[in-house]
């Protein structure tokens, strides 16, 4: 592997990596529109459970209804982010755990998530969002709890 081709690579993961981390600032504290910011103009967004928002508007959409309703604190934490790059797209695929306040409830959530970036303009975009939740359940009855709260998470916008 020639010595250029190594420095964009590590150049390339360093600004996946920002760009999934500054996706996280943006959900627990940011506004929408740092969030979108952070996705190319063709994305998709996917909640495993739940459902497939395709094309920017809905998963802006998705996204505003998130935002308006997101926990009063929340804190959430990327893990073991493997990256695949090919060119101008690439594929990162991390673990999320997050602790927040609910309406005065402490919550506890964990799961994993699966992007599909594209190199835009030298700035690397979210083409595909995959959600996938493991548990998200009050702290006090610990991940071993009921598997997922369904009204904690917004389905359908």
């Amino acid at each position: 592997m020639h010595a250029d081709h190594q420095i964009r690579e590590l150049l390339d993961r360093e600004q996946i990596r920002d760009l999934v981390h500054r996706y996280c600032w943006a959900v627990d504290r940011g506004t929408l529109e740092e969030v979108m910011a952070l996705f190319h103009e063709e994305c998709h967004l996917a909640l495993v459970p739940g459902k497939r928002y395709a094309g920017r508007e809905a998963t802006t959409k998705w996204y505003d209804v998130y935002m308006q309703n997101r926990m009063e604190v929340l804190r959430h934490l990327i893990h073991n982010q493997v990256t695949t790059i090919t060119g101008d797209t690439a594929i990162s695929k991390s673990y999320f755990d997050a602790v927040g306040d609910l309406k005065g409830e402490s919550i506890t959530v964990a799961g994993f998530y699966e992007d599909t970036l594209l190199r835009v303009n030298g700035e690397w975009k979210f083409t595909e969002k995959i959600i996938k939740l493991d548990f998200l359940v009050p702290l006090q009855e610990g991940w071993g709890g009921k598997r997922i709260k369904r009204n904690l998470v917004p389905r359908e916008v």
